[in-house]
């Protein structure tokens, strides 16, 4: 927009980073704005959500602009000639997908507001299915108004529409380009910083981290001292990496994550549920009335009846042990299969005993949804949940792990390193501090997720204790449950 005048002012008077893993100049300016933002939401939800909204949809207005100009100025011939709309082939596709899947990131914030919507079994999916298919829309139409507009190796990679509009003359266009480009940063730091202090906010009352994140100022209803320490950290970040290396370092992280939680949803879907005690949210603690309510046998796990044949070979081993086996055996083999695939297409000649490896990797992954299928899904409704599973979770792996490989060593190095800083920080506190390792407790039976607000929107979860000042007390003694004929 101003001719890189911030850039090249910041490389004078700071000099160049002349490092590998860092961008080429300290981003002053990123630093700053970092900070700005995080100011604004400290103000309160409500003000800095006004704004969101404000700028959101000056973005989407921009977004229109940019979408009818590009069809409006632009030549099919850059789609046929060149190179043509595929340039570097489905090769090329894969690996730009991996690199861009942070634009892809945002809709995760919707599921860590959670505690702060009136219905989120409904609202989350329906807002989360809308957000996706507007974004997914909006980026397929620029993305074609841009190659529309330019061949794709005449592209700006430091300012794509800008520079493309400036070709054309049309400078009005590109001035208001560079307006919602800005806006649209905002938003998305907007979006960032509103979940990041949540996320760490759930694990410091957890005990995951150290407790002082998780205090709420009472003005403001945020955890102040943890927005201002994300803020600090994600401007730092912002300070000395450039683009292309936080692109690629926020895809490698969000693609991890999401392989976890599609493997999380197979795990917990198989996982047997002992309903014993928690029956229901508005009977947690009252009594079986006969001994066939007092314990309810969950199925979840074990195998189906049309499977029964495997009894020899699987029926010794606990409930839902065969599908996380199974779920980490198909994980490890898709990444194999996806390293050696890369391998393979970099050769120029393929032997015999590549295709028995392939092959072999590809029955593991059959056998692996095979012995997933073959066992029964505990029976817990909720509200909203993952169709056709174990399938669509497995496709999800497999797609992660397919894109999560055509990213760069550095990338992986980077990612290596920031894992090793993360699992320090879990094995020295938070794995000794977590609530879920005081299997006294009896802090985790929760009765109800209706909305209830607490401080800083969190829905009130009451919990139901046998004596408030006692929580190692059981709450059925021995005695009790020996009297009654719990035991049989």
């Amino acid at each position: 927009m101003f001719d890189n005048v911030i850039r090249n002012t910041t490389i004078s008077v700071l000099g160049e980073l002349h490092e590998t893993l860092f961008g080429k100049y300290p981003d002053v300016f990123a630093f700053v704005v970092c900070l700005l933002h995080a100011c604004i939401l400290g103000v309160g939800v409500k003000t800095s959500s006004y704004m969101n909204s404000f700028l959101t949809l000056v973005n989407l207005g921009v977004m229109t602009v940019i979408v009818g100009a590009g069809y409006y100025y632009g030549n099919s011939d850059n789609w046929s000639s060149d190179g043509g709309f595929m340039p570097f082939g489905t090769t090329g596709i894969i690996t730009g997908a991996a690199t861009c899947f942070y634009a892809y990131v945002g809709f995760d914030s919707i599921a860590t507001s959670g505690e702060e919507a009136k219905d989120p079994a409904y609202s989350i999916p329906v807002a989360t299915i809308i957000a996706m298919s507007v974004v997914c829309t909006g980026y397929v139409l620029v993305s074609g108004a841009l190659t529309f507009l330019v061949p794709y190796w005449a592209i700006n990679p430091d300012a794509a529409f800008p520079a493309a509009f400036a070709g054309l003359d049309l400078n009005w266009i590109k001035y208001l380009v560079s307006v919602g480009a800005l806006c649209g940063m905002t938003t998305t730091l907007f979006g960032s910083l509103y979940s990041l202090p949540r996320c760490i906010y759930a694990m410091a009352d957890d005990g995951l981290v150290f407790k002082f994140l998780a205090k709420v100022n009472k003005r403001t209803q945020i955890p102040i001292i943890n927005l201002a320490i994300s803020a600090f950290l994600c401007a730092l970040i912002a300070l000395f990496f450039d683009l292309e290396k936080l692109v690629e370092f926020m895809s490698i992280g969000t693609l991890l994550a999401y392989t976890i939680v599609s493997a999380s949803v197979i795990i917990l879907r198989y996982r047997p549920t002992n309903r014993g005690l928690v029956r229901d949210s508005s009977s947690l603690l009252e009594l079986p009335t006969s001994q066939a309510d007092s314990f309810e046998m969950d199925m979840g796990g074990r195998l189906k009846p049309s499977y029964k044949f495997l009894e020899p070979f699987l029926g010794d081993f606990e409930p839902g042990y065969v599908v996380c086996v199974s779920i980490g055996w198909f994980t490890s083999s898709t990444v194999i299969l996806c390293v050696y695939i890369q391998y393979w297409f970099n050769i120029q000649h393929v032997s015999w005993i590549d295709g028995i490896v392939l092959t072999a990797l590809g029955s593991d992954l059959i056998l692996c949804q095979f012995l997933i299928e073959a066992h029964e899904q505990n029976s817990t409704e909720l509200p909203f949940m993952v169709p056709h599973v174990p399938l669509i979770p497995s496709l999800s792996i497999v797609c992660n792990i397919v894109l999560m490989t055509n990213l760069n060593l550095l990338t992986w190095i980077r990612f290596f390193i920031w894992m090793v800083i993360g699992l320090l920080i879990y094995f020295l506190y938070g794995m000794h501090h977590s609530k879920e390792n005081d299997v006294t407790s009896y802090s985790v039976l929760l009765s109800s997720s209706e909305a209830g607000k607490t401080p800083w929107g969190a829905i009130n979860k009451s919990r139901k204790r046998v004596k408030t000042d006692d929580d190692r007390k059981p709450i059925i003694d021995n005695e009790e449950i020996a009297d009654n004929g719990y035991y049989h």
